[in-house]
């Protein structure tokens, strides 16, 4: 398994409020994870930091090997993490608001495993196309899902945007999990929402398909980001099944 993650704070802004991390378990399963602090709500730093430390060494003092009851930790374990942010809220009343997005991904021998709240991203790149494997959990997306508008119709709403879920907030930590094949050759990419603000399908492809380590090619999809006016933090992880 080869892994490289990069974050950055982006060409229009000086602080990140992204966070990232990749932690491997007692019996050698790695989970990868981004969070994204929410940034109209003060303190989304320290949300996307616990988020990614806690989920994180959580996970490396376990011993899960298998699909099932690792959905049901994820589950469990976001929970927990929910009213970890609460409770530290209400310690301190400037992070009383604080929340963020969260997209994980567990890798088994040939499946993921992913998990996510909010607008973070996870994709994957297999025989050439990339396809998102998360949902955003935006209103315009949670109205169409339930069928009570048109996907056109939500696109033209007032905040249509706004994301929905997230850890943080309010007791509901309703985590949306996944399973995918995931085999050689693929290339698994986790993000925040600021690369895809800016970077289209076929440039992330492109980049993805470069001849070269995954760490270059996660320091070009950073730097392609700014190139382009990245209005927002921006972060990349890039997995794949072969060692670089």
């Amino acid at each position: 398994m080869a892994i490289a993650y990069r974050t950055d704070p982006g060409s229009k802004r000086h602080d990140n409020e992204d966070y990232v991390g990749s932690f491997v378990n007692k019996v050698g399963r790695t989970m990868v994870i981004v969070a994204d602090g929410v940034t109209s709500n003060e303190g989304g730093e320290v949300a996307s930091a616990m988020t990614v430390e806690h989920f994180g060494h959580a996970w490396e003092s376990n011993d899960l090997e298998t699909i099932v009851p690792t959905i049901a930790w994820l589950k469990k374990q976001a929970k927990i993490e929910n009213d970890a942010i609460i409770k530290a809220g209400q310690r301190f009343q400037e992070l009383s608001q604080m929340a963020t997005t969260v997209v994980l991904a567990v890798l088994f021998d040939e499946k993921v495993v992913i998990a996510n709240l909010g607008d973070s991203k996870a994709f994957l790149l297999h025989n050439n196309q990339l396809t998102q494997l998360s949902n955003d959990h935006i209103l315009k997306n949670e109205i169409v899902r339930r069928g009570a508008m048109a996907s056109a119709d939500a696109s033209n709403m007032v905040h249509a945007n706004s994301v929905t879920r997230f850890l943080g907030v309010d007791e509901h930590a309703d985590m949306e999990i996944s399973q995918h094949d995931f085999v050689a050759d693929d290339i698994l990419f986790l993000t925040s929402d600021g690369i895809t603000k800016v970077l289209d399908y076929k440039t992330i492809k492109q980049i993805m398909r470069y001849e070269e380590p995954l760490d270059i090619k996660v320091f070009d999809m950073i730097q392609q980001a700014n190139e382009k006016g990245a209005p927002d933090n921006v972060t990349a992880v890039l997995v794949t099944h072969e060692k670089d």
